[in-house]
């Protein structure tokens, strides 16, 4: 956690007093009790990464945990799943079952075009055919309620941006998605998982609130970043991925680059690509 000036990071501690805590109603309708949790990673993708019936799942502190078979992943039993109850059943299944089916097709896609990384972007087209707009928007959509609950569980008061856009709206002018890749990520095991960055909370350069926060998420080493910023996001800086047909995979060293914004060039491949399917005059 950091200021919009000071690039240091502070402990959760240092701003418990400025987190708030989960009042145990749906963050999405605000009508229903939380009765469920949302999963960090899908069912379906842990199914697929099982070897021999069993799953290991780790943190940054070293923790290590073992999941074994479907039975597992369905009783959660370390809680390493699924975020803590935030959602209503309904919330967290019929009404968002579309962005669900369009995450699935995305992530079989990665799964299936291990080299996407090297490219300068993601043609939607080839993920979802011609008629692939409305699809990527439940995409987007499935990232911003994982993101939802993400803020929850951080102790963040969800906006009503990311309510307006699972309920419809095309945009949100106060956050910005974009594909990612990461280099620290792919060098590592993680590559052929799933991963879920730790995040950051930016506060106001006087400490008095939160202002801002970024998190993001991957299917090996390509995955979707959001910022969310109390003030807004000016258009020139909230180049959405999902309203473009190929977006631009954003590549990052690490992920404190990540937090802070700060990509670095393409590779030469990625630029050899970007050469190769230059329009011609």
């Amino acid at each position: 956690m950091s200021t919009a000036e000071d690039r240091s990071f502070l402990s959760r501690d240092d701003v418990a007093h400025l987190l708030v805590d989960f009042d145990g109603v749906c963050w999405w309708c605000r009508s229903r009790p939380a009765t469920t949790g949302e999963h960090k990673y899908k069912a379906s993708d842990l199914v697929r990464l099982m070897s021999g019936d069993t799953l290991l799942w780790g943190d940054d502190t070293g923790q290590r945990r073992e999941i074994r078979g479907k039975s597992g992943v369905k009783r959660d039993r370390y809680g390493v799943v699924k975020f803590p109850k935030s959602m209503c059943d309904r919330c967290n299944n019929a009404r968002s079952q579309p962005f669900d089916l369009a995450y699935d097709t995305f992530s079989d896609y990665l799964v299936t075009h291990p080299y996407a990384r090297h490219l300068p972007g993601i043609g939607f087209a080839d993920v979802y055919g011609m008629g692939w707009q409305p699809t990527v928007l439940n995409l987007a959509r499935y990232y911003a309620k994982h993101f939802g609950c993400q803020m929850v569980r951080t102790g963040i008061e969800v906006p009503q941006s990311v309510r307006d856009f699972l309920n419809g709206a095309d945009d949100m002018i106060d956050a910005h998605m974009a594909l990612v890749t990461t280099d620290s990520i792919h060098d590592s095991p993680a590559r052929k998982g799933l991963t879920i960055s730790p995040g950051a909370v930016f506060l106001k350069p006087d400490y008095s609130r939160v202002d801002g926060c970024v998190f993001a998420c991957y299917v090996g080493s390509i995955g979707v970043r959001y910022e969310w910023r109390r003030t807004g996001i000016p258009d020139n800086n909230r180049s959405q991925f999902f309203h473009h047909p190929n977006p631009l995979i954003n590549c990052f060293a690490n992920e404190t680059q990540v937090v802070h914004g700060e990509p670095r060039p393409q590779g030469k491949i990625a630029r050899l690509f970007q050469w190769l399917n230059k329009p011609s005059n």
